[in-house]
């Protein structure tokens, strides 16, 4: 009961709190889930404080001390009650991190992914939108506030940085958040982010730098992809593999040096439509298809209005074929317009076109 009684006493609290969109029910038990330093402890350490403190316990299964000491549920769910707790949050759960879960007034769940099989309502937090990093942004002007965008990238650690600080606060995220065997995965990915990959490829290509094996670099691309810290977006090309992209466009590119900046904006573009829950397709060169809205998402960081005319009357049959009436070419900062037939063509800056698609 020792640990208990230390979990009961510690009250963690933020030092510092950005509001997110996210809301999470005040009563009922619940999941929060999403990948890796997308800020669900912050979150839920937030939600606590509108709690009274002497009715909620949390409990961190990555404590070391668990390494050492595990907890009889019985024995938990007598503590509960004698001590009139009423919430019970299990941060950084994992089935088999107790034997059952415990009844109590409120069991709150906080997890890297969803499990099918639990039957609790389930919360999905995703590293910041462009609108939630304004939160973050002490910048007033819009033009700085999105070069920090383009600095400092989706991860809540980071939106709390500065640019200058930027490279050795994501050295520290890194290393924090994966294993050494995980890191040399990412490493590789990084490698195709924007392209279209299979997995045979990603083990093939690793295995030249690394002793690795192919069992369990195919199971470490399904959990990754499971929680969420890579994207495999189908193509509506012919031929094998998917589009591959990564969480964060800056973690990306923090990796691959080489990787230019038309690649990490297109990352952007891709996220976006991730985070917002539209879905859409991969479309080759042409970007992404929302099929559903007939309409086409083509990133385009620094193409003018005659450079983008010239190339639409060349694409124009292609686009056609889609049955696309509308094309967004989301640019750095042009803006403009113009219609070609029957398709109309709008140039807007993403951080316009982010939250307009919110």
């Amino acid at each position: 009961m020792d640990i208990l009684e230390y979990f009961l006493d510690l009250k963690p609290r933020n030092e510092v709190f950005y509001p997110r969109k996210l809301r999470l029910p005040l009563s009922e038990s619940f999941l929060l889930f999403g990948a890796r330093a997308t800020g669900k402890t912050t979150l839920i350490l937030e939600y606590l404080e509108r709690l009274d403190n002497q009715e909620w316990l949390y409990l961190d299964a990555q404590d070391p001390a668990f390494a050492l000491e595990d907890i009889d549920i019985d024995q938990l769910e007598m503590f509960l009650d004698e001590e009139a707790i009423r919430t019970l949050v299990l941060d950084h759960w994992y089935p088999g991190f107790l034997e059952r879960l415990p009844r109590c007034g409120q069991l709150i769940l906080v997890s890297r992914q969803s499990y099918a099989e639990l039957s609790l309502p389930k919360y999905e937090l995703f590293p910041l939108d462009y609108e939630e990093f304004l939160g973050f942004d002490r910048s007033h002007s819009p033009t700085l506030a999105f070069n920090r965008f383009l600095k400092l990238g989706t991860l809540p650690a980071m939106g709390r940085s500065t640019p200058a600080s930027a490279v050795l606060r994501l050295r520290e995220l890194f290393y924090e958040m994966f294993d050494d065997a995980e890191s040399r995965l990412l490493l590789i990915l990084a490698r195709f982010q924007g392209r279209r990959v299979t997995a045979h490829q990603i083990y093939t290509t690793a295995r030249e730098y690394f002793r690795i094996s192919k069992d369990w670099t195919y199971a470490t691309l399904k959990r990754f992809e499971e929680e969420k810290l890579i994207f495999f977006i189908p193509d509506i090309q012919r031929g094998s593999g998917r589009k591959l992209i990564l969480y964060d466009f800056i973690l990306t590119r923090y990796l691959n040096k080489h990787q230019p900046f038309p690649a990490t904006f297109d990352a952007m573009v891709a996220l976006a439509l991730i985070k917002h829950s539209l879905p859409f397709q991969a479309a080759g060169a042409m970007g992404y298809l929302l099929q559903e809205r007939r309409e086409l998402i083509l990133p385009s960081a620094f193409e003018g209005e005659e450079q983008f005319w010239q190339r639409a009357q060349k694409q124009y049959g292609n686009f056609k074929k889609l049955g696309i009436s509308k094309v967004w070419i989301v640019t750095v900062s042009n803006r403009y317009r113009f219609r070609l037939g029957e398709i109309d063509f709008e140039g807007i800056p993403f951080y316009e076109w982010s939250i307009l698609n919110e």
